[in-house]
């Protein structure tokens, strides 16, 4: 790699990139068209505000333009409402004149100083027309300070322009938003910046990739001052040249590859290849809060791919890219990309409190890929869609007949043995010793003759006992226990229809278990629940003591003392047939 040739006193000379190639005009302001037409026109007209409100993010061009607007009210000559850099006026104003006054608010917000700059205002510019303030982080300033402030700025001396230059305009006060013209400075877009940023390469003799500067706008978030910034520190890392993988470097990010490397364990579940992954880029020197806030805004492209499909306008990238993200969207659930986004942007907001950040990073990939223990709603909802994206096997597709569970994909052990060609016999059972045989048979005792009274012979019908005498009481029949009337088969669904219902009324996340259940018998006042194969976690969810109370309650007002039985559904309904041509008889589907 060849370094920049800075060398002695040119390097202490040298001044960074965004301050060496500031726009001079507003033609060279990129992606703030809708203000600077506006400001152009009333240099042009010579309709000035006296007093101007810019506010935007950082990096967008508030104090440039500023300048600019500094120059051109004061310009001898400009063209088209453009300053034309070369009159007295602009040199002066290059140069440092007196009667451009920039203040910095935060360092100067008393009401002391607003006084001090309130009487400068009243004298006559020395070398220009206007005399001219340009406060910059105007919300910084105390409210003593906006007070005193106020009178001067509705109603300054002709010769005087302010310039309120702030970054956050919901903390000024209104009553000094009502006196200015506000221009609101927009976020640069990728292409802007990637634009601009080759223009200023190519005046500095150097360059950097493509791809490299899309990384580099990409990191700036909108701002062309951190672009310049991050592209200088790509500069001084890696000479005049620089390639895609210095600009990884220098930034200490990953590249795409291993952030969809990433994202592809995560939402398919495998938290072995995600920690894994995460280990690759420790090893590397990537920077984890850096690699947690790319693996967030990869998350929110795929969700938004997921949602809106081709969305190239929103997320700012090429056609390949958006052709990635649409096909990883396309294998994964809705549910389960909210899921691990949630979960990503809970650690990187608490980063900074371990010592260790690596082990809060690893726990939150294993409780995506694994949300079992989570019993938050969206949990639930990303297990929901991790088992409804695993197939389920059924015997006839197995070798030997061997069917899998519909959670973890193994085999069960509960299944019915294989066919064989004749059924396997019964195990005898052990031989146990005979008992020796007595020596000599009992004589029966004799029975007295005792008379049978019959019941026509008792009072009130009652037998007695031919030993003891007494009545016996085991002689007449009992009363018939009248049997329950038989219960019409779609009572039962109405029945539980009319209580999930209920559920949805009393508590939303408990309907989420039982929606897709359905009312299966109805035996006298017991109702049996019956809950899909695939939705075992939701049955042993509805188990939990809260939820069972829910249940119960709901249950209680549609149909009063009537009980609940939970069961599965059988998981091969559909083949049934196919399973009993397979095993015959010996085989038993409840």
């Amino acid at each position: 790699m060849r370094p920049l040739p800075l060398k002695g006193t040119d390097a202490l000379a040298r001044r960074a990139l965004y301050r060496e190639y500031r726009p001079e005009l507003f033609s060279e302001v990129i992606g703030q068209d809708h203000i600077t037409t506006i400001l152009k026109n009333q240099v042009r007209e010579g309709k000035l505000s006296h007093a101007y409100l810019f506010c935007g993010s950082r990096g967008t061009g508030k104090t440039t333009s500023a300048k600019i607007l500094s120059r051109a009210v004061n310009c001898l000559s400009p063209k088209d409402g453009e300053p034309c850099g070369e009159c007295t006026a602009c040199r002066l104003i290059k140069s440092g004149s007196a009667d451009v006054i920039e203040i910095d608010a935060a360092s100067n917000n008393s009401v002391d100083n607003v006084r001090s700059l309130i009487e400068q205002a009243q004298f006559a510019p020395l070398e220009l027309k206007y005399r001219v303030f340009i406060i910059d982080e105007v919300h910084m300033l105390s409210n003593a300070a906006f007070n005193a402030l106020l009178k001067t700025l509705e109603e300054p001396p002709k010769h005087v322009l302010f310039i309120l230059a702030t970054t956050e305009p919901q903390k000024l006060p209104a009553t000094i938003i009502s006196r200015c013209q506000r221009f609101d400075f927009h976020r640069l877009t990728i292409a802007h910046i990637v634009t601009n940023l080759s223009a200023v390469l190519e005046k500095a003799g150097a360059g950097i990739e493509p791809n490299g500067l899309r990384l580099i706008a990409r990191a700036a978030d909108g701002g062309m001052r951190d672009a310049l910034s991050l592209a200088d520190q790509c500069l001084s890392y890696a000479g005049d040249r620089v390639t895609e993988q210095d600009v990884l470097d220098a930034l200490g990010s990953v590249s795409s590859a291993v952030l969809e490397e990433t994202a592809r364990a995560l939402l398919s579940g495998n938290a072995a290849n995600a920690v894994h992954a995460l280990d690759d880029v420790v090893r590397n020197g990537r920077d984890l809060g850096v690699f947690l806030g790319d693996l967030s805004k990869h998350f929110r492209a795929l969700l938004l791919a997921k949602t809106c499909g081709d969305c190239k306008d929103l997320l700012d990238c090429t056609d390949d890219q958006m052709a990635r993200y649409l096909k990883v969207a396309k294998e994964a659930d809705e549910a389960r990309i909210l899921y691990s986004m949630e979960q990503i942007l809970a650690v990187q907001s608490k980063l900074k409190l371990f010592p260790a950040p690596r082990i809060p990073i690893e726990a939150a990939f294993v409780r995506i890929c694994r949300p079992a223990d989570d019993t938050s709603f969206a949990a639930l909802e990303a297990r929901v869609a991790l088992l409804e994206s695993r197939p389920v096997t059924t015997l006839s597709s197995l070798p030997e007949g061997k069917a899998t569970s519909p959670c973890t994909g193994e085999a069960r052990h509960d299944d019915p043995a294989p066919p064989w060609d004749e059924p396997p016999m019964p195990e005898e059972p052990p031989m146990l010793d005979e008992p020796p045989e007595p020596a000599y048979e009992p004589e029966p005792e004799p029975v007295p003759d005792v008379p049978r009274t019959t019941p026509s012979s008792l009072p009130d019908g009652k037998a007695t006992s031919p030993y003891t005498g007494e009545a016996r009481r085991d002689d007449v029949s009992p009363e018939p226990t009248p049997t329950p009337a038989p219960v019409a088969s779609g009572e039962a669904e109405a029945v539980w229809e009319a209580a999930k219902k209920k559920i949805m009324e009393l508590n939303p996340m408990v309907f989420f278990y039982v929606k897709d259940t359905r009312g299966a018998a109805l035996d006298g006042d017991t109702l049996t629940v019956e809950f899909p194969a695939t939705q075992e976690s939701s049955m042993n969810g509805m188990r939990a003591e809260r939820n069972l109370k829910i249940a119960k309650d709901a249950i209680e007002a549609v149909r009063p003392r009537t009980s609940l039985v939970f069961r599965l559904a059988a998981l091969l309904d559909k083949n049934e047939e196919k399973l009993k041509e397979l095993f015959g008889s010996s085989l038993t589907i409840k």
